[in-house]
């Protein structure tokens, strides 16, 4: 509003409503005073009713005169949350469309004496009954059709390349549970739950959720038997999201059943107490098992997400601290899932590498995204099965049109012998998209093997983009602001040489590196790259390929990101663009030179008589 206008009434009431429907409860009730038009109110037409609320812990170790003066005003704030949402849902009555509970602290305590008011029974709303359960169970409730419970959103754990991990008391995380019985069944099409120990169906009970088209879970702990129920149950689930849940396979829908307990939240292993004294340091490794594959259907998924999933078999639980096992000696149970999904148009994995499969084949599967982490069990390493299990994960993705894949060691997944080669490797029959990234040993011949793997399996690849480092990806995370500093003072002393190299008009072209790093080579004396040598063998070099981008870090002028532009230079004979970032702008303009020389001097090309390529920025 500018001089005395109230140009918020001359909008829509649609729009209005729009904007409201995403607007928390608090602010949605204090917009009646901005202007007259909402003082109906207007929020109560949005269809929505957000409710969300910080839960501040109190002190625990308090036993002075004012505990229980602490405790009653903890108490006292939970039960007015209770009542203003009770109150807001009376309200708006049978109109709400899309129901959100988000609850935020520091720690699960506090949320887990907010939600089942295990301390002081005297203080609860509604008795024997958990604040989930009171908003779910509200008239309003039962035509919901977009529902989110976020109890404690937890972070994307950006700086822990793993799997998610169970806390110190061993138990599977979450702080409240779901039946099927308890959500609106004939109206709900979105489900997304947060910090949940289970979503779960009653044997006796046959329910069905004939709308729901999207179900995302988030730092839960589920059975493998119990999200099957839950799947089975909603015919038209067109997107499952599963990040970061801890996933027990083999269970039965009895032993899915939790039991609230008041000092720790969700399920413990039948052999917590386990100390682990039978596997001495000094014994010798002890390959991992690996478990009869179980089967997870998904008819009618089109959207397929595993992100950072921790997968157990049910009785081979293990205590953790700070994300590393108490017995990180042992080797673990591999387990592996075949999975079921013939509508599946996207899929994301992003773990560890496991015995995955999809049987049958997607037929019509667009984009793969994989993402595979480190096994930092040293006793669970296996090069040999390792290789195996990759590319028996690669053969389910076939059909594909785009795949994503991200390894943390390209060596790790070369195949170096032509038998071998001949047993793994795939054909991507619809592959035109690959995107390539991965760490690879700074002086090893062998990640170039792993990149003609690829090339070899890809005979109608269009678009290429590979990006490299020498980095070493093992390390915390949460140290970057130190490798950015480096990178910094790395890019800052090789500009110093790109401008010394840029008046010296006289001299021939080469790359300058930075002080300490011992170039030496000359680009005309590159050494062919090992793996990539059979040209021939490669049909969408002399077919398909249009355009190759390449990402890597300038190091030294005959490294594995220089040499690589001279391969496609000279051997990607229908090529059309070239895309390049070496971590710095100049180096386009020195490498352009050779880039021409090396096209011209062809014999690939000469014999074709192609034409030439444009040479231009990688996108950042």
């Amino acid at each position: 509003m500018t001089g005395g206008d109230d140009r918020l009434s001359d909008l829509p009431d649609d729009l209005l409503c729009r904007v409201l429907r995403f607007a928390p409860l608090k602010e949605a009730a204090s917009t009646t005073v901005l202007s007259r038009r909402w003082r109906t109110p207007l929020w109560l037409s949005s269809g929505a009713v957000n409710l969300e609320t910080r839960v501040e812990d109190y002190d625990r170790n308090n036993y002075g005169s004012n505990r229980d003066e602490e405790v009653g005003k903890f108490f006292s704030r939970r039960n007015a949350f209770v009542s203003a949402a009770v109150a807001a849902l009376d309200a708006a009555d049978d109109k709400v469309t899309r129901l959100t509970l988000r609850l935020k602290s520091c720690s699960d305590k506090p949320l887990n004496d907010f939600l089942n008011d295990y301390t002081d029974k005297g203080h609860v709303v509604s008795r024997d009954r958990n604040v989930v359960d009171v908003v779910l169970s509200h008239r309003a409730a039962r035509r919901v059709e977009e529902l989110r419970l976020v109890i404690k959103e937890k972070g994307s754990g950006a700086y822990y390349d793993g799997e998610t991990f169970r806390n110190r008391s061993n138990s599977l995380g979450g702080l409240y549970s779901i039946t099927l019985e308890s959500l609106p069944s004939e109206t709900l099409r979105v489900l997304e739950l947060t910090n949940c120990w289970g979503l779960y169906q009653c044997e006796a009970t046959a329910i069905v959720l004939p709308r729901l088209s999207s179900l995302r879970l988030r730092h839960c702990s589920q059975y493998l038997s119990s999200l099957q129920r839950v799947i089975d149950a909603a015919p038209s689930l067109a997107t499952v999201r599963l990040e970061s849940v801890c996933v027990l396979v083999d269970a039965t829908e009895e032993e899915a059943r939790p039991a609230r307990q008041s000092h720790c939240h969700g399920w413990h292993s039948t052999d917590d107490q386990n100390s682990g004294d039978d596997n001495e340091e000094d014994d010798p490794p002890t390959p991992p098992k690996e478990a009869t594959p179980s089967r997870l259907r998904c008819p009618a998924a089109t959207i397929l997400v595993l992100e950072r999933c921790r997968w157990e078999e049910q009785n081979d639980g293990r205590r953790s601290y700070g994300g590393y096992s108490d017995d990180d000696e042992k080797p673990v149970t591999l387990i592996g899932i075949e999975i079921d999904a013939p509508r599946l148009r996207r899929f994301r994995y992003k773990g560890l590498l496991r015995p995955f499969s999809f049987n049958p084949q997607p037929p019509e599967l667009e984009q793969v995204d994989l993402h595979f982490y480190p096994d930092n069990n040293w006793r669970n390493k296996d090069p040999n099965r390792d290789l195996k299990t990759f590319w028996r994960f690669a053969q389910s993705f076939t059909n594909t049109k785009a795949m994503r894949l991200c390894v943390k060691h390209l060596e790790d997944i070369a195949v170096l012998s032509e038998a071998r080669r001949v047993e793994l490797l795939p054909v991507f029959r619809r592959l035109e998209r690959l995107e390539l990234q991965g760490v690879h040993r700074p002086k090893g011949k062998t990640a170039a093997v792993a990149i003609a793997n690829l090339l070899r399996c890809c005979p109608v690849l269009r678009d290429l983009q590979i990006h490299l480092t020498t980095e070493h990806h093992d390390a915390t995370k949460r140290y970057n602001y130190a490798q950015e500093f480096l990178e910094r003072k790395f890019r800052s002393d090789r500009d110093k040489s790109m401008d010394c190299l840029d008046r010296c008009s006289d001299s021939e072209p080469t790359i300058v590196a930075p002080e300490g790093v011992d170039i030496g080579a000359n680009y005309d004396d590159l050494p062919d790259i090992p793996g990539l040598s059979r040209r021939r063998s490669t049909e969408c070099l002399q077919t398909s390929l249009r355009r190759v981008g390449l990402k890597f870090q300038l190091e030294k002028s005959d490294g594995l990101g220089v040499r690589l532009i001279k391969f496609f230079s000279q051997n990607a004979i229908v090529l059309e663009e070239m895309h390049i970032d070496g971590g710095n702008k100049k180096f386009r303009d020195h490498i352009n030179p050779k880039v021409e020389t090396w096209i011209a001097n062809s014999s690939e090309r000469i014999q074709s008589g192609t034409k030439s390529f444009v040479v231009l920025p990688l996108s950042r």
